[in-house]
């Protein structure tokens, strides 16, 4: 899958992405099993956890966004531990995605995101033997890998401090640091999973930027570096909180979300 994706980022004059088998492989797999056992598509996980979510948990800090693909029948299965998938399969996933015509072609789209670096790839498919059955599930982690950061709580309170920093690399440039929030992930039913395709990012309830805007505190820039003490209230609300880092990478003056991390607020 790592060649398709390539061979596809190559037709349209674009650098390859590596394979990243820590963080983005983790996610991807925890869902492409979630998928498979009990029959949804979407970027909702059961647990109802969102794709930037998982990649948190399994460790990782960079801005990431999913494809995912499954079948929807709803149907509970036990997934396959050897995991022994037919390369047919996984040149009908790449082409579904890459062969999408606008405007339903967010897959293809995130495929050709000039700023990604790296990709997970989670597969799994059922223990069914019947070769109608044995279709597998796929999640592409796409990450965009542009510095280091600090680490942030799993669990904080309403309105506490968090001290956000990083160190970015890559010819990225640091802008600002934004807050958002979503609600608190609880269980979803299967059916209402298939309904959820679409999954945006959500939009940050505020930004912090740099010396020279004006902004609620000013976020400390010196060359890649940035650092900044926020609060985490969007009116005193609990919830799923999202800390995003924000640059401009290279010759483009573009704002974009180069780190994206979760932690709960209570």
């Amino acid at each position: 899958m790592l060649a398709l994706i390539n061979r596809d980022r190559a037709s349209q004059g674009l650098v390859p992405v590596e394979l990243d088998e820590g963080a983005p492989t983790l996610a991807g797999q925890r869902h492409a099993e979630d998928m498979v056992r009990l029959g949804f598509l979407g970027h909702w996980g059961s647990d109802g956890s969102v794709p930037e979510q998982r990649h948190t948990e399994a460790g990782g800090a960079d801005m990431v966004l999913e494809n995912a693909l499954c079948f929807t029948d709803e149907a509970k299965r036990v997934v396959d531990p050897k995991g022994l998938i037919d390369p047919e399969q996984v040149e009908r996933a790449e082409a579904m995605f890459f062969d999408e015509v606008p405007p339903n072609d967010g897959h293809r789209r995130n495929i050709l995101k000039p700023t990604h670096t790296r990709v997970g790839i989670g597969i799994a498919q059922s223990t069914e033997t019947a070769k109608e059955l044995a279709v597998p599930c796929f999640a592409q982690e796409f990450v965009d890998g542009y510095g280091s950061y600090t680490p942030l709580p799993a669990k904080v309170k309403v309105g506490a401090t968090i001290h956000v920093e990083g160190t970015l690399s890559n010819g990225a440039r640091p802008t600002g640091v934004g807050i958002a929030r979503v609600v608190t992930p609880k269980p979803i039913p299967t059916r209402e999973l298939n309904r959820r395709r679409s999954y945006p990012v959500p939009k940050p309830f505020q930004m912090y930027w740099g010396p020279g805007f004006v902004t609620p505190i000013v976020a400390k820039i010196e060359g890649p570096k940035i650092a900044i003490d926020v609060p985490l209230s969007d009116k005193g609300q609990p919830g799923l909180y999202e800390v995003s880092i924000w640059a401009k990478i290279g010759a483009s003056e573009e704002q974009t979300m180069v780190s994206l991390r979760t932690l709960l607020v209570e």
